[in-house]
């Protein structure tokens, strides 16, 4: 059977099902369904013991059951998915994260269930932009790869989003250098998206399918850390080895995307009209009240800063990992972001340039207000709002 007919089929057994839910108030839910979606999120019954089922959640899980309308909306609650998606029989199939590139992986450390509720909006994301705007093609500069050295690589892929010195000097703070640097991985036709991984192990993630490709960055950090991260996945995307990352150096491939991220961040010339003739003298205070200057002046992050210092020979490795270390303690707290107000996460949370894209496709007819209000993640009644909010926002910049 080809798939868009099973799929076809799928669906219109799951409407009919949850008709028959909410009119008769229970429907036969499938035990290894349950079982799949529990066990990819690395959880087992005893996690549902609070949700006061009408039925023991071990037997759930063990033989299909009759589950009631009110057992159905607590679980999509639990799993942060329509109460319907729990009545398609087979096991539940998540999609790949792509490669993972943490330094983790070696341990066998799973992503969290947290992340794979994350994973799966942004595959929401690239499923609706392949239906809706099969035109967009995301760009990447060619003749790239792992062989190519750092700085090359990072000239490149500066010159190839456009952003100037000036540019980024002329940032009036940290956010709005973050989105210079978003606005010019969008004018490439990558999506940014912004949300909170609630993962420690991960920093950013990116995924492409097809014609269309998303970088993630992570709420939690700062937005000079944000930057870094986006021209890290950024170079993933044009190695195509996207995948989740944690940035640590314990992989070739983290090694040399951070070094290309260092050198498109800041260029040569760039750093030592920074660092104006200042030196590192091996004394911790002294060093890292440079490291900080040094920041904001190039209006990147220190983890950014310090790479290029010793990719450019201006620090040895072993200052680095000295300077690292304090600079990794320092972090857990100095370098966390609280959120905002409520539109502009939420307008983050699927980038300015994917929110233009759905609002685009409301005004010309090709999808109605509840399609757009899932695809951009808001309630419907915030639509007009959303809109006004995002408009407000580019006239800022």
């Amino acid at each position: 059977m080809p798939a868009a007919v099973a799929t076809r089929g799928v669906l219109s057994r799951v409407v009919w099902r949850s008709s028959y839910a909410q009119v008769m108030g229970s429907v036969t839910v499938s035990a290894a369904r349950l079982a799949s979606m529990l066990g990819n999120r690395h959880q087992s019954s005893t996690d549902l013991a609070d949700l006061a089922l009408s039925i023991d959640p071990n037997r759930c899980v063990q033989i299909d059951s009759d589950l009631t309308l009110e057992d159905l909306v607590s679980l999509g609650k639990f799993f942060k998915r329509p109460w319907s998606y729990l009545l398609i029989d087979e096991p539940e199939v998540l999609d790949t994260v792509g490669q993972d590139n943490r330094s983790l992986r070696n341990q066998k450390h799973p992503p969290s269930a947290a992340l794979l509720d994350q994973i799966h909006a942004v595959v929401e994301m690239l499923s609706t932009a392949a239906d809706l705007f099969p035109e967009t093609t995301f760009e990447v500069p060619a003749g790239i790869t792992s062989s190519t050295t750092a700085k090359t690589a990072g000239r490149v892929i500066r010159e190839f989003l456009g952003v100037s010195e000036q540019d980024q000097l002329q940032a009036k703070d940290d956010f709005t250098a973050l989105r210079v640097w978003i606005d010019a991985v969008h004018r490439r036709g990558v999506y940014v998206s912004q949300r909170n991984l609630g993962d420690d192990t991960v920093r950013a993630f990116s995924r492409a399918d097809g014609p269309h490709a998303v970088i993630v960055l992570d709420t939690r950090d700062s937005a000079y850390a944000r930057a870094f991260s986006l021209l890290h996945e950024y170079a993933h995307i044009v190695l195509r080895s996207e995948g989740i990352c944690d940035l640590e150096e314990h992989s070739r491939i983290e090694r040399f995307c951070n070094a290309v991220a260092a050198a498109a961040l800041m260029p040569s010339k760039f750093v030592y009209k920074v660092l104006a003739g200042r030196t590192f003298t091996g004394t911790a205070d002294f060093d890292d009240e440079l490291l900080r200057e040094l920041s904001k002046g190039l209006r990147v992050s220190q983890a950014a800063v310090l790479i290029r210092l010793r990719e450019l020979g201006v620090i040895s490795t072993s200052h680095y990992e000295a300077m690292e270390e304090r600079r990794s303690r320092r972090r857990s707290e100095h370098e966390r972001t609280p959120g905002g107000t409520y539109y502009p996460p939420r307008i983050n949370r699927v980038g300015r340039r994917y929110a233009r894209e759905v609002l685009g496709a409301l005004d010309d007819g090709q999808i109605d207000r509840q399609d757009a209000s899932a695809a951009l993640e808001i309630g419907e009644h915030l639509l007009n709002t959303y809109r006004a909010e995002l408009g407000t926002g580019e006239e800022r910049t």
